[in-house]
């Protein structure tokens, strides 16, 4: 097996974590005997930084011969590793990783922006919020520009007030002015898709101003940036997409056995990483080949683990995240409901699950769910927590 992620340079705080996430995964199934006494082991670990991904990938598959490759890093191209139809797992930053079958971004390749104003029109109506403010970076940087901008058009198309939007905002930019707007407006809630650093400024202007709003992160689920600046992140909410919380382990004893697993692991082979959320999908993924192998048995092919994984319904990696079905999300646009998230809450110095009724942390929603009265849907067979 193989990596390529951005392991060094100015990106890979976003990166790096992915991957001690996986050899956590493959030391403590290795501890255990491998899978059919063969160890899976990670003998190619490629840093991007200073080297093209194409030659990277043709080092990974045509020089190292991997038989799976692991990608953590904005720079991924698919082509050679769809043409030598080598099974890939990683973190979908970069929005290509369908349709092809052997392509399987942690959480599903699908990454389909529609459903997302379902959360968090569930939050507001659960904060009795009536008027929001929407920021994200410009259209070139697309994971941030297309996730807020279509939550934005979805709320507004259901009757809820969006009284500002400012959907070009600057990379470590003054957001002071945006604050001023959020305040003339009267705003009571907004939510971001920008990185954490930039969140915190924009909470530091809205604290300067003795704004009262409630506030969504989708980035920013960071004990270390939570240690440097509780005092601005108070109440702030993260939207955590599919993924358990990590406090479930002492919040909610015993419940969640895979988060248990997996922290336990990562204390012991990476403890620096425990709680990253990066580092969890790391894990995914190597859950997800390692039962791929499993399945496969005797007929340990790159097409049969391929194909074995693409019967899977209701992956949790042991319990860590909401369903996969990966029977449906190889598709451009989302097939697969009730679509769920799990969200979180800042309280004092710690994160402390949110939203959903104790001792649950993942809430779903059909497809159809309306946007000024969301209901919840019944999680799917296997939720964690159910």
């Amino acid at each position: 097996m193989g990596s390529i992620a951005s392991l060094t340079g100015s990106i890979a705080a976003d990166f790096a974590s992915f991957v001690p996430g996986i050899q956590a995964y493959l030391n403590t199934v290795n501890a255990n005997g491998g899978v059919g006494g063969r160890k899976i082991v990670l003998t190619a670990n490629l840093d991007d930084a200073g080297t093209s991904f194409n030659q990277l990938s043709h080092t990974l598959i045509q020089q190292d011969g991997v038989f799976a490759a692991f990608i953590s890093t904005f720079f991924f191209t698919p082509g050679l590793f769809v043409q030598t139809k080598t099974p890939t797992f990683g973190y979908n930053t970069s929005g290509n990783w369908t349709p092809d079958p052997n392509l399987f971004g942690a959480g599903g390749s699908t990454q389909d922006y529609n459903y997302g104003a379902q959360s968090i029109a569930y939050l507001m109506k659960q904060l009795n919020a009536k008027s929001a403010v929407v920021m994200s970076y410009g259209p070139a940087i697309t994971s941030s520009y297309a996730a807020c901008h279509t939550s934005a058009q979805k709320l507004q198309a259901a009757g809820i007030k969006v009284v500002y939007t400012n959907l070009d905002e600057s990379l470590g930019g003054d957001y002071t002015p945006a604050v001023q707007r959020m305040q003339q407006a009267g705003a009571d809630f907004v939510f971001t898709c920008m990185q954490s650093s930039d969140n915190v400024t924009l909470a530091r202007a809205i604290k300067q101003y003795g704004l009262n709003v409630h506030q969504l992160w989708f980035s920013g689920y960071d004990n270390a940036l939570l240690s440097q600046y509780s005092n601005l992140m108070q109440g702030v909410y993260f939207n955590l997409n599919g993924n358990v919380p990590f406090q479930v382990a002492t919040a909610y004893p015993g419940k969640y056995p895979g988060m248990d697993q997996y922290l336990a692991a990562m204390n012991k082979y990476s403890p620096a990483n425990a709680y990253s959320l990066l580092a969890l999908q790391g894990w995914e993924s190597a859950a997800l080949l390692v039962q791929g192998i499993r399945m496969a048995g005797n007929n340990l092919t790159q097409a049969n683990v391929i194909n074995q994984i693409n019967t899977l319904t209701n992956f949790t990696a042991g319990g860590v995240s909401s369903t996969v079905d990966w029977t449906k999300l190889h598709t451009n646009t989302l097939t697969s409901f009730p679509g769920c998230s799990a969200f979180v809450k800042v309280s004092g110095t710690k994160f402390v699950p949110a939203v959903a009724k104790p001792p649950q942390t993942i809430v779903c929603f059909a497809k159809d769910v309306s946007l000024t009265n969301p209901v919840l849907a019944t999680p799917p067979a296997g939720t964690p927590g159910t």
